[in-house]
């Protein structure tokens, strides 16, 4: 595959030179065009190229980090842990004896709040990291190598997964969807966290800034726990949900597609330039967690388009209603 790639670069290297010569002598725009598609097509390959030498370093970080990583994720695990039953007791106590209390109620709240408050966390440090830290563009090798110490936010991501996941399935009846998410989180998550060539670039949107939309659904489905509060304020509720809508639109779709395009060409041509099956099996599962997760996003935004418009639609009839 390198020789291939190496024939077809001089290909295009002469390709290249033919072409100027041509343009030089008075050449139409069609040819300068075939130029500048010479110009993109060496580009890719010698990106493609760049990519492909990264199989030369070792597979894992080295042993002493990947301890302290485990150490860190199971240690954010428990932290959040410990703040969900703390959480959870509190709201056990103060409204266990009012209208309408049952435990199962009392479980999602507190994990409502619990994932507003990582999710607040996460997405600040993803925000700073994207628009601070982050070069944008970068070359092939930098989004795909290094950045280390972006390792953290994989941790935090994996350490509150691995308390979402069981909670979610136990005790506050998450969807399969949603369910499916936990999974593929921890999937793209062992990536950045415990290989060398671990995407790390990525990081800081896909596992930090991404949660921005996250907060406002957090207090969107307090208030869908607690009927009361939406009875009480629905202006607010309503107000919430639009602010909802419009976070996640445009983070989670229109910021989501270049990055998660950039992340897929990327692991796409380290995995069909892996030398053996290992190799092709972790990175071609990373490419397929993607590739969900892009998919839940756009089933979640229809779903949210969709109740935009039926609010519209209820603000017709009513504005209908009153007018007759």
């Amino acid at each position: 595959r390198r020789l291939t790639t190496l024939t077809r670069l001089a290909d295009l290297l002469d390709a290249h030179e033919q072409s100027r010569e041509t343009v030089s002598a008075g050449a139409s725009w069609r040819q300068a065009e075939i130029i500048a598609g010479c110009e993109v097509n060496m580009f890719e390959l010698k990106e493609f190229d760049e990519i492909a030498a990264l199989h030369g370093n070792p597979p894992f970080l080295p042993s002493p980090q990947i301890r302290q990583s485990l150490y860190t994720i199971v240690a954010i695990a428990l932290l959040i842990t410990v703040l969900h039953l703390a959480i959870l007791k509190t709201y056990q106590i103060r409204y266990s004896h009012s209208k309408g209390y049952n435990n199962e109620k009392a479980w999602e709240v507190s994990y409502h709040f619990t994932s507003l408050m990582v999710n607040f966390l996460l997405g600040v440090l993803g925000l700073y990291h994207y628009t601070r830290t982050i070069p944008h563009p970068a070359s092939g090798a930098t989004r795909v190598v290094g950045w280390e110490e972006m390792g953290i936010l994989g941790c935090i991501q994996m350490g509150c997964q691995l308390w979402a996941l069981p909670v979610g399935y136990f005790f506050v009846n998450e969807t399969a969807a949603m369910l499916g998410h936990h999974v593929q989180v921890m999937v793209v998550g062992a990536l950045a966290t415990f290989f060398t060539n671990g995407f790390r670039y990525s990081t800081p949107f896909f596992f930090g800034l991404v949660e921005v939309s996250s907060v406002p659904l957090s207090i969107m489905n307090h208030f869908k726990a607690n009927p009361d509060l939406i009875a009480s304020y629905p202006g607010l509720y309503l107000a919430i949900r639009m602010v909802f809508m419009v976070a996640f639109i445009y983070i989670r779709v229109f910021m989501w597609a270049p990055n998660m395009y950039g992340f897929l060409h990327d692991c796409g041509i380290l995995c069909f330039t892996c030398d053996n099956n290992l190799c092709r099996a972790g990175l071609g599962a990373s490419c397929l967690a993607g590739v969900g997760l892009t998919g839940l996003q756009l089933m979640w935004a229809s779903m949210i388009l969709r109740g935009f418009l039926k609010i519209l639609a209820g603000g017709k009839k009513n504005k209908r209603q009153k007018t007759a």
